[in-house]
């Protein structure tokens, strides 16, 4: 997978101490990150791209109090680190430094799309599968700029002890953070939970943009022949729902061809299914699959109610 990592005044921050991090909020846009992966930094404030870096190891949490902030404090005076969520960068012996004009020509050539909503007020920018293999080709052809001096000496923050995120350490990380949408999202995008066994099919992808406003699908699951496109609600399922639901199925069944090739699906058109996953509230017509979602609490664990 490909990923950019975006940072408005922390890229040097991130690059010495071999760390890049997200507020809890934005964790879902982690969500896809794994071992191995390649990742650019993005500074906005310079317009600039810098990389390859190679992401090693899994996603993890900082926990609740640090002995002292990576980037900077939540509070003046406070010891507990805003960006808690966070993945180790691996730099090659030389990071070179790309345009964002140079980045849209090079998506341009891979015939891959890109929008400036894609990395605005955004921390973390996942492409799909196949396209991120076709941008990363691109960019391997870029011309190299190698004067980099005034990048510092990386001296790896110690992340030994630091928890992975995943339903494992959930009983710990409940301890200091709540259950919002961006936790559960970023554990129903990388794991086999009873959700999917009960739809019997497997986390595909999650916050895809569906339009140039920077609207985003909350998750995408995926079997042999067919596509869920899953709407998240941390609170009731409400009329914004429905309307949110509506407008992603038909989005989705639009861009079938495309979006199967870009997961690297075996077929070319996918049934697309509605799912909405909700905590309370009244059921959506049938059309839509509706489940209900709580917390087992010995031991803890995600549970769904199948609704209709």
């Amino acid at each position: 997978m490909l990923h950019v990592f975006i940072t408005k005044d922390h890229f040097l921050r991130c690059h010495e101490a071999a760390l890049y991090g997200v507020r809890p909020s934005s964790l879902n846009q982690l969500a896809q990150v794994r071992e191995g992966d390649t990742a650019y930094l993005y500074h906005r404030r310079a317009g600039a791209l810098y990389g390859p870096y190679r992401c090693g190891g899994p996603v993890r949490y900082l926990g609740p109090e640090l002995p002292a902030p990576v980037w900077e404090a939540a509070a003046a005076g406070s010891r507990r680190e805003k960006f808690r969520y966070v993945v180790r960068l691996e730099a090659p012996r030389e990071v070179f430094r790309s345009s964002v004009t140079q980045w849209y020509e090079a998506a341009a050539a891979a015939g891959v799309t890109l929008h400036p909503s894609d990395f605005v007020k955004r921390s973390v920018h996942t492409f799909l599968p196949t396209e991120g293999r076709r941008m990363a080709e691109a960019l391997a052809r870029l011309p190299r700029q190698t004067e980099m001096s005034f990048l510092g000496p990386v001296r790896p923050y110690p992340l030994g002890g630091r928890r992975a995120v995943g339903s494992a350490s959930l009983e710990f990380i409940l301890q200091y953070e709540r259950l919002d949408e961006a936790l559960l999202e970023f554990l129903l995008a990388r794991e086999d939970t009873p959700l999917a066994d009960e739809m019997e099919a497997r986390p595909a992808f999650n916050q895809l943009r569906i339009d140039e406003r920077g609207n985003r699908l909350d998750l995408l699951y995926a079997s042999a022949s067919a596509l869920f496109v899953i709407e998240l609600k941390r609170g009731r399922r409400d009329a914004e729902a429905r309307r949110d639901i509506v407008r992603y199925e038909l989005w989705a069944r639009g861009r079938r061809a495309p979006l199967a090739a870009g997961l690297g699906l075996p077929t070319s058109r996918p049934r697309v299914t509605p799912v909405l996953v909700a905590a309370g509230g009244p059921p959506r017509p049938a059309e839509c699959r509706v489940y209900d979602w709580h917390l087992r609490e010995h031991p803890t664990r995600l549970a769904f109610t199948r609704v209709q």
